[in-house]
């Protein structure tokens, strides 16, 4: 328990108040740290009256022996006491921090990707970490563009380790300044750049059957918690929402689904913005499978798309031209009244206008989501 780094840091500090050379022991005598004028040497310690013992849990862990006892022994010896189990306390509990972090982290992970989790082990593990798993919420996982997060060669002196402690920091702020009344979020760090929050959805007070209306106020406040997200944690940051769905798998489903908001907001749009799995329309049913119909007539579509060569090299060059006739026409070097026939043609096949933004964005999606899924 009394390392000699902590052994170390006691006796500069206790020595810089005293001014003057001490030796640091153990509960037996024995040398852990000395000033640099001193020899390490083993002691008697009931043989030396000035000797000063400092407690960890009740018990003794170590002594603080003087080069000679001061003539304010008395008075002076409470001091070093407290000053050696202030910095014994504060060094420990700063050693089990990243520890601490680290098996939270790995807890995470294996409740949000294991292949097949022992639900009960999981429910078990989460008590160690005061974690209710039965609370209603929501994934949303968070990607930080930082190069030093990933680096093959890592900073000895633990620069990527303050960095992530720093964004976790940053993260818990944002939310706790903006959802003031719902304290039960979780945030991890989930290997390379992604971070991830297990959203807590119910107030203190809430109860389920205002779940609806969290929701709708939770979706309505996506712009506001992601600009104090970016003030926060400075480098380019792109967030991924899920949806909610009950239950352990329910939220393993709300982390996929936020994970593919991600990947294909970035392919489709841009990185640096937040994206709901809603964003992506006729495309979200296949990302999170919620909705068998839905799912059923998302791939129709995409299948319809799919086996047309002609349909994708019209819909491609129409979008890749901002909808435009006249330029899409001369693109593919055909009249503009076939350009039309073949529009119409596409949305009696497909059910959507690609002439409508809407319908233009879901066929864009579908296109774009067909690609996704062959990687």
């Amino acid at each position: 328990m009394l390392s000699r780094q902590i052994a170390d840091k006691i006796c500069a500090k206790v020595s810089a108040l005293v001014n003057q050379n001490l030796r640091l022991t153990d509960a037996d005598g024995k040398a852990l740290s000395q000033t640099v004028a001193l020899k390490p040497e083993n002691l008697k310690i009931n043989t030396i009256p000035w000797a000063i013992p400092f407690y960890y849990g009740g018990n003794i862990v170590g002594y603080i022996v003087l080069d000679a006892e001061m003539p304010n022994h008395e008075e002076i010896a409470p001091l070093i006491r407290s000053i050696a189990e202030l910095v014994m306390h504060q060094s420990l509990v700063l050693e089990q921090i990243p520890h601490q972090d680290e098996r939270l982290d790995k807890f995470i992970y294996d409740l949000l990707n294991q292949p097949q989790p022992e639900w009960s082990l999981l429910a078990a593990e989460a008590r160690l970490f005061d974690i209710e798993l039965d609370r209603p919420r929501i994934a949303i996982v968070i990607q930080i563009d930082d190069p030093t997060l990933t680096a093959r060669y890592q900073d000895p002196t633990g620069d990527r380790e303050i960095r992530l402690t720093r964004y976790k920091f940053g993260i818990n702020r944002a939310l706790n300044s903006f959802y003031t009344s719902s304290r039960e979020n979780v945030v991890s760090y989930l290997g390379g750049t992604s971070f991830c929050i297990l959203k807590d959805l119910l107030g203190s007070g809430e109860r389920e059957h205002e779940l609806d209306t969290a929701l709708e106020g939770f979706k309505k406040s996506l712009g506001v918690i992601y600009s104090i997200l970016k003030s926060e944690l400075k480098p380019p940051t792109t967030v991924g929402v899920g949806n909610y769905h009950p239950g352990l798998e329910g939220l393993r489903q709300s982390y996929h689904e936020a994970t593919s908001a991600i990947e294909l907001g970035a392919q489709t749009w841009d990185v640096d913005r937040i994206y709901h799995i809603d964003d992506f329309g006729v495309v979200a049913p296949l990302l999170s499978g919620v909705d068998e119909n839905n799912i059923y007539f998302s791939r129709e579509l995409l299948d319809r798309v799919g086996e047309n060569h002609e349909i994708i090299q019209t819909l491609e060059a129409f979008f890749s031209f901002d909808m435009s006739l006249t330029r899409t026409a001369e693109t593919l070097k055909i009249h503009r009244n076939t350009l039309v026939y073949r529009l119409d043609r596409i949305t009696e096949t497909l059910g959507l206008d690609p002439r409508v933004f809407d319908d233009a964005i879901q066929i864009k999606l579908a296109i774009l989501y067909s690609r996704f899924v062959e990687r």
